[in-house]
């Protein structure tokens, strides 16, 4: 259930393995899309066409049978999953031997009052789009103000890519990068990074409010907690993530509204339903899995080849995560074709965004 990263590896997996598995791939959408590239439909240097792939190919080319269907409910004990087809409505209930959960994360907006409504996303394909639509009706005359609310990953990126947007059509407007912590890219635990990104966005001209938490959203004016007003033509939210909704509805083991899962990436007490990706929560040795893709893909290839470890008796094996929320890694876009590669033991930038692109082709290939 859920075909991003993480679902779409559980099923390359036991497909690579084995033939004598009958493999079902549930998703809300028909199409597989390249998250990570999102920020670039901003600026026009990836169509919607080039980062998304259908995944009714994907699973022909497996031996797959896919479902466009909304899951209803899922009853454990018995080992059954209803369904709604899309667009069609129907009901089915289908018996499963084994379940992965893989439904990924939401956009959340804290509560903040205003936020959502008057608020542009990047969180998914189309909210994207809209967000490039909005860009390209601003009357760039006035010098309008855009405000990207969160500093870390997907906000360093798209700061990053209207830059570009505006630079390719001659177009003036004041961008702010606003971020609560006291520097951007607070979940990377050495500074540097931050502080590189930051000299890099303000030498493009972007203007950098650290320590600053928005407190409410109007329409035309933003409101931050330290009283300061300012008006705004377009706001575009990439501050933190939620549960999925249909996550947030089971009566699991959970922390912070995350699956919690066993050494071994089984929903706990659970013996045959497996939680990968941003759905689950998974923690060892005092180290806990990033939401991010790297980790998907590593935990659906494990989980993958732990069910087939219980078909044939084996002893499971547990998981090791790799890009930790203790030590996260990542290749950052900057915009103007510059990246910057971080992890723990290095950051480098020299053919960085050359090996981001790379990787983004890469994968897509396997969908052709």
């Amino acid at each position: 259930m859920g075909c991003g990263f993480g679902g779409v590896e559980v099923a390359l997996t036991l497909r690579k393995q084995t033939n004598e598995l009958e493999l079902v791939m549930i998703d809300r959408s028909t199409r597989f899309d390249y998250q990570p590239a999102y920020p670039e439909l901003l600026s026009g240097k990836v169509t919607p066409e080039e980062i998304s792939a259908e995944i009714t190919t994907f699973a022909a080319k497996i031996g797959a049978r896919f479902m466009h269907a909304e899951v209803q409910e899922i009853k454990f004990h018995a080992k059954t999953v209803t369904l709604r087809s899309i667009p069609k409505g129907e009901t089915h209930e289908l018996a499963y031997d084994f379940l992965v959960l893989a439904l990924g994360a939401e956009q959340t907006f804290f509560g903040i009052p205003g936020a959502e409504e008057f608020s542009c996303s990047v969180d998914t394909m189309a909210a994207a789009t809209e967000t490039k639509n909005a860009l390209d009706q601003l009357d760039y005359s006035e010098e309008p103000n855009i405000f990207i609310i969160g500093g870390g990953l997907s906000g360093v990126e798209v700061a990053g890519e209207l830059v570009d947007y505006l630079k390719a059509r001659d177009a003036h407007a004041r961008i702010f990068l606003v971020e609560m912590m006291p520097r951007l890219l607070p979940a990377f635990p050495r500074e540097h990074v931050g502080n590189y990104v930051s000299k890099f966005l303000r030498a493009r001209g972007v203007e950098i409010m650290t320590n600053t938490a928005v407190q409410e959203v109007e329409k035309r004016e933003i409101t931050f907690r330290d009283g300061r007003k300012l008006p705004y033509e377009l706001i575009i939210w990439t501050a933190g993530i939620k549960p999925s909704c249909f996550c947030e509805q089971l009566d699991l083991p959970k922390q912070k509204g995350w699956l919690k899962v066993d050494p071994y990436l089984r929903i706990e007490g659970m013996e045959t339903a497996f939680a990968v990706g941003d759905a689950a929560c998974f923690e060892a040795l005092g180290l806990r899995s990033g939401q991010n893709v790297e980790e998907a893909e590593a935990q659906g290839n494990l989980a993958a080849r732990n069910i087939l470890r219980i078909l044939r008796g084996a002893r499971l094996r547990a998981y090791n995560p790799r890009n930790t929320v203790q030590n996260p890694r990542a290749i950052i876009s900057l915009g103007d074709d510059k990246a910057v590669v971080y992890s723990k033991w290095f950051m480098f930038t020299t053919l960085a965004y050359r090996i981001k692109k790379f990787i983004e082709r890469r994968y897509m290939k396997r969908f052709t």
